[in-house]
């Protein structure tokens, strides 16, 4: 079986003492690390927004988008993370149930995705910036210069933080979750609470904050559809990359992935309704959308300066999500060293803090490259958009290979011994999941802002994700002709 030595390296890890893994790597995670770890990788504020685009018909977006694609994901995740507790994540599961092919592009995919989704860093904080200073500062979100400065000061503390490791990095984490925690009680305030209004000036709403009702179904609707439960609702299996420095990995990344998944769900349907409380859909910021609300609520009476603390409040927690990919990205090139698919440059620890510093180097110097390019590129919106379609066509890839882990592994094929195939009920999950991958993928190419070129915008996404794709399966076959000589 191809996956036999690699597992049985992961199941001495499962068994090793609490401290340390066979390779080092210190178990520094405990389940009360790892929920609030599972809200910073999964929120991405801005998908909120998309579905605010919407209109107020959006709770039918994030309702289906549960029931189709986050609950399967929960089940499909939880099965796998049972079967397969080890330190890589997908990056196991495919290589056990599908072949190490299989397993290494699912891990270039998502390194590549995680990398596009670091470069934005400097434009979202640049953005929440205009927003907090008000509107002299406006300037700030076109300026190239003060973008670029952004980006290599925060990777900087990125790279920093990551270096040091978990005993002091899992706080970020927690952090984090405090902040999203009391942005999403300021949003519950501001859909009865005006802070702007006035007797002579009564608030009104643009359209209603919500409405259970159906929307005009086209191709838009469906590509806001696709993108919401796909990207918005993505990443409890993330947690799982670090099996390796968790204790009881089996049990704490499962059971992370089911206590956060309600605060998830929350949390976006309140960003979604605040937001059109304030500003007309059509209007909404793709790239600030939060900020831009916040401004538009707390405008310019006694309440501005709480409402520019809120925007700062969300840039922080966009930073604690985003050092926290990095980490996790930085552990897939590690494993990769482990089975000789990487140079085994890539899997030395830090001598004192036992992380994956070399692999951190590479991950925030290519996020880095990423963030310039574009940033260099015409157009804010447009070039925010082409980073986050790219990095959906990528994830997508990503996201069938592990969907197709139930309906693939079986006795002969990557499952241990000790455990059962996958249920009907978890393949039906997976089916579920990856139908709405699929579409989500494909919809990739269309873009939802307006464009100098939509065929050009298409064959950019399209052509680097496929080009990056052939660029990994040449590194792969590259290291197994090596390995064979």
């Amino acid at each position: 079986m191809h996956s036999e030595p690699r597992l049985q390296i992961a199941d001495a890890a499962s068994s090793s003492s609490p401290q340390s893994s066979p390779h080092g790597l210190r178990r520094e995670l405990r389940l009360r690390d790892l929920v609030p770890m599972q809200i910073v990788l999964v929120v991405g504020v801005n998908w909120a927004a998309i579905a605010a685009r919407e209109g107020s018909t959006h709770p039918l977006l994030w309702i289906l988008g549960i029931l189709l694609f986050f609950l399967p994901q929960v089940w499909v995740v939880t099965w796998c993370a049972r079967v397969w507790p080890f330190e890589g994540g997908v990056y196991q599961w495919t290589r056990a149930a599908i072949g190490p092919m299989a397993g290494f592009l699912s891990a270039w995919n998502y390194a590549l995705y995680a990398i596009f989704t670091i470069s934005q860093l400097g434009i979202q904080t640049i953005t929440s910036l205009s927003y907090a200073l008000g509107p002299r500062a406006a300037w700030l979100a076109s300026s190239r210069a003060w973008t670029l400065a952004l980006d290599v000061a925060l990777l900087g503390v990125v790279l920093a933080i990551n270096v040091l490791g978990f005993h002091y990095g899992k706080w970020v984490g927690h952090f984090g979750t405090l902040v999203m925690v009391a942005l999403t009680l300021t949003f519950v305030v501001l859909l009865f609470w005006h802070p702007s209004a006035t007797p002579d000036h009564p608030h009104v709403n643009p359209q209603a904050p919500f409405a259970l009702g159906w929307p005009v179904w086209s191709l838009l609707t469906l590509n806001l559809y696709t993108r919401v439960a796909f990207n918005a609702y993505s990443g409890l299996e993330q947690i799982a990359v670090f099996a390796g420095e968790t204790r009881n990995a089996a049990r704490a990344v499962v059971l992370s992935a089911w206590m956060a998944a309600p605060a998830i769900a929350a949390i976006y349907f309140l960003m979604t309704s605040s937001m059109l409380t304030y500003i007309p859909a059509s209007q909404i910021d793709l790239a600030g959308s939060i900020p831009q609300a916040l401004a538009a609520a707390f405008g310019q009476g006694a309440g501005i300066w709480l409402g520019r603390v809120m925007i700062l409040a969300l840039a922080t927690f966009t930073f604690c999500s985003f050092t926290t990919i990095a980490a996790e990205t930085s552990r897939l090139p590690m494993v990769a060293g482990w089975d000789r698919l990487l140079p085994a440059w890539f899997a030395r620890l830090h001598p004192r803090f036992g992380t994956p510093v070399r692999s951190l180097w590479v991950i925030v110097a290519v996020a880095m490259a990423a963030a310039v390019a574009a940033t260099l590129s015409s157009g804010h919106e447009e070039a925010f958009q082409v980073l986050v379609s790219a990095g959906q066509l990528l994830f997508g890839v990503y996201y069938c290979a592990m969907f197709a882990v139930p309906l693939l592994a079986n006795r002969q094929r990557g499952l241990p011994q000790a455990c059962s195939p996958a249920s009907r009920w978890i393949k039906t999950c997976a089916i579920s999941g990856l139908s709405i991958t699929v579409a989500a993928t494909v919809l990739a190419l269309a873009p939802i802002v307006d464009v100098n070129n939509s065929w050009l915008f298409a064959a950019k996404v399209g052509g680097a994700a496929l080009l990056l794709n052939f660029i990994g399966a040449a590194i792969y076959w590259r290291a197994k002709r090596a390995v064979a000589c």
